[in-house]
């Protein structure tokens, strides 16, 4: 009898050590569940405030950038739109952080520019054609202009890109971007035969470039030449899918591209002109596009070409970046300021 007893309380021992084991293992798992939907909670929650502070931070620099354009009637690198990357925004919170850039997409050479004829519909009458053949013949010389801004870019230091995949190059973007059904292939470049043959294969775009990482699909631009090496710097931030004028904003412009607007450009005078321009003395000179001439090293047998040069601009990259501890939101957006009016083209999350 005795034996049964001990037996039984043995059994028992035995069922609360298993029960207390699976109830504590189930505490545990429910912990670690609640605990996980919490802190996916708690980073739900600060995402959307994150987000809110970009928003905010966009409409903020949309409204310098407006402030700015009542201001003067011209851009450059001393106007507050251009120094609010070093305010310190940190007052307007509690916890929470916020960076303010403004890039100033008119400082860039505008792909689009390239390609910009279109076909017309037939005229009327002979003046009407003649007219519409000069203006024909004015707009092959000003894509010409434009395609040598690249070519001279791409050939300088520190790109080096060799003369015949410099060529390469700019008759595979003109091919990518033209009708398609005009004047054929370019000599060096790539219509739909070429991408086709691809793996995986894709179609000649035949429109206008909608941003810079598309360039990646054209023949002969390679990441390491758009994203730049550990011993060249990436070509990405030099160019623009924002306007078509073919006009780049000298005042706010990188010395790559100020040396590009000339055969007879060097390095050594696109950093004279750079260090003039960051002159505050000259910030008020820099109202007009002949402010160049100015710099005392400036060779005088060059002129720029006026309808490739500028000094304001509409269009304009604004970058975000919101912090909450370790959690951080950034937001890129493109506008517009046209008309004493702001328009939102794009935002990309990044």
């Amino acid at each position: 009898m005795k034996q049964i007893l001990c037996n039984n309380r043995g059994m028992a021992l035995l069922l609360v050590i298993s029960l207390v084991s699976v109830l504590a293992i189930i505490t545990l798992q429910f912990n670690r569940e609640m605990r996980q939907e919490y802190v996916v909670s708690a980073s739900l929650r600060n995402s959307v405030k994150l987000g809110a502070i970009t928003r905010s931070g966009v409409t903020l620099a949309e409204m310098i950038l407006l402030k700015d354009q009542e201001e003067n009637n011209f851009d450059s690198l001393h106007d507050s739109w251009a120094l609010l990357s070093e305010e310190d925004l940190s007052l307007l919170f509690d916890q929470e952080t916020l960076e303010l850039a403004i890039i100033d997409e008119g400082g860039k050479f505008q792909i689009n520019a390239m390609v910009t004829r279109k076909k017309e519909g037939r005229v009327a009458n002979s003046n009407d054609r003649d007219k519409e053949k000069e203006n024909e013949k004015q707009q092959i010389q000003h894509e010409i202009d434009v395609r040598n801004i690249l070519w001279r870019l791409l050939r300088a230091e520190p790109y080096l890109v060799e003369d015949g995949d410099a060529r390469a190059i700019i008759d595979a973007l003109i091919d990518w971007m033209d009708s398609g059904d005009g004047d054929g292939e370019e000599e060096y470049g790539a219509e739909d035969s070429y991408y086709r043959s691809l793996d995986p294969p894709y179609s000649c775009k035949n429109g206008a470039v909608e941003s810079i990482a598309e360039l990646l699909l054209v023949k002969g631009i390679t990441p390491e030449l758009l994203y730049g090496t550990e011993e060249r710097p990436p070509l990405a931030p030099l160019l623009t899918a924002w306007e078509s004028d073919g006009k780049i904003n000298i005042n706010s412009a990188d010395p790559l591209l100020l040396q590009s607007l000339h055969r007879g450009m060097d390095k050594e005078t696109a950093e004279a002109m750079l260090a003039y321009r960051e002159d505050e003395n000259n910030r008020d000179l820099l109202a007009n596009t002949g402010w160049y001439k100015n710099v005392p090293s400036f060779p005088g047998d060059i002129e720029l070409q006026k309808d490739l040069i500028k000094i304001g601009s509409n269009f304009f990259r604004i970058e975000a970046t919101a912090g909450l501890g370790t959690q951080k939101k950034k937001v890129s957006a493109i506008v517009e300021r046209q008309d004493k009016a702001i328009f939102l083209l794009r935002w990309d999350t990044i």
